[in-house]
């Protein structure tokens, strides 16, 4: 437990280094400092919605062959990148480090830290949402519980699911999110590569199978774009998540 604190503590920083510095380049005169730059991109295109298809399919034939080579508990470079990656992906650390960030935006009258964080909030929150419900509609096995099965699935049970990777979403979610605010693409690669340490820490960690973690990016993806171009607006209480949309 005390290991993960200082990677906590580091992605807090980056984080909040990260989007405080997205509203420059985003800044556009008579609208909000952070207005979303690629929000006019279509959805999904049918481009990308065969090469997830393809590659979540062909991960599906592969995924043991995967997990024997991706999966090693002794490599410490390996722990070392999960435990960045997880933490990238916990839902524990990504919404309370957001929610804050979005409330100093508010009470600092920072409009632009404000709207990127709360962007970002509500894209790792949906992409969550949609964790849940599929992850209990397919109820795929954990490779740490069927390492040597792959293709056990039961529906609709509610605890030790699989597919997609919740972690993987989140981290997708807001590496798009992010990316959207902004016009360089250097920043892309860094906000991808970060998100991808996160789908490889589920792997190392045997947490995942290589499918899971390939729809998991797909899913995270959308869940951010749909945010952006929707201006959707996600409220989570207990034993309930609200969505309004604003067209």
């Amino acid at each position: 437990m005390l290991a993960a604190k200082p990677t906590a503590a580091t992605f807090l920083l980056a984080l909040a280094t990260l989007v405080a510095g997205a509203p420059l380049s985003a800044q556009q005169p008579h609208r909000d400092s952070a207005t979303v730059v690629r929000a006019h991109r279509p959805l999904l295109r049918l481009g990308e919605l065969v090469g997830v298809a393809a590659t979540t399919g062909l991960a599906l034939a592969t995924d043991r062959k995967i997990r024997d080579v991706v999966h090693d508990p002794h490599d410490a470079l390996g722990r070392t990148v999960s435990d960045f990656g997880n933490a990238l992906g916990n839902g524990v650390i990504v919404y309370p480090s957001l929610l804050v960030l979005a409330i100093g935006g508010k009470v600092l009258h920072k409009p632009g830290l404000y709207g990127v964080s709360s962007r970002a909030l509500e894209s790792t929150l949906l992409g969550g949402a949609a964790a849940v419900v599929l992850k209990t509609m397919v109820g795929r096995s954990r490779p740490s519980i069927s390492p040597g099965d792959p293709y056990s699935f039961h529906p609709f049970r509610l605890k030790d699911n699989s597919f997609p990777s919740g972690h993987t979403i989140v981290a997708f979610a807001l590496a798009t999110s992010l990316a959207r605010e902004t016009k360089d693409k250097w920043t892309d690669v860094l906000f991808f590569t970060a998100a991808a340490t996160t789908g490889y820490a589920r792997l190392h960690d045997d947490k995942h199978w290589a499918s899971d973690v390939v729809f998991g990016a797909g899913v995270g993806i959308l869940a951010a774009r749909f945010v952006h171009r929707f201006q959707a607006k996600v409220a989570v209480a207990p034993g309930a998540v609200g969505l309004h949309l604003t067209f």
